[in-house]
């Protein structure tokens, strides 16, 4: 299905599920800038690890479905397994590492929407 109106776009099966997970994962990176000084890491840490299961869990959940309604493509997979292992890989290297690799994880995110709908 092909969205060409807005309306269009809502109805289409889990995209709130994906909406929620982009934004999740938008927060998920300001906390992460936020704690970026050494001093503010063990105060963010927290709420940034639950960020992230956050956004793998509506990931998750959006997956699930899908596969019920649409079936999941390789890609769909490969975006939940760059978020699982690759983001977390990247966190123990450098922190401005992880940040790029963990926006990277956003634009991709955006693709799975993009080719979802339009």
């Amino acid at each position: 299905m092909h969205a060409s109106t807005l309306g269009e776009f809502f109805s289409y099966p889990n995209i709130i599920t994906l909406f929620l997970t982009i934004l999740a994962c938008i927060a998920n990176v300001f906390i992460g800038v936020s704690i970026l000084p050494k001093d503010k890491r063990k105060k963010g840490y927290l709420a940034h690890k639950i960020g992230f299961w956050v956004v793998l869990a509506l990931y998750g959940i959006f997956l699930f479905y899908n596969h019920k309604l649409l079936k999941n493509n390789y890609f769909d997979w490969f975006v939940f397994f760059y978020f699982a292992v690759v983001v977390q890989w990247s966190r123990k290297i450098n922190v401005t590492l992880h940040a790029v690799i963990a926006s990277i994880g956003l634009v991709m995110l955006m693709i799975v929407i993009c080719f979802s709908v339009f």
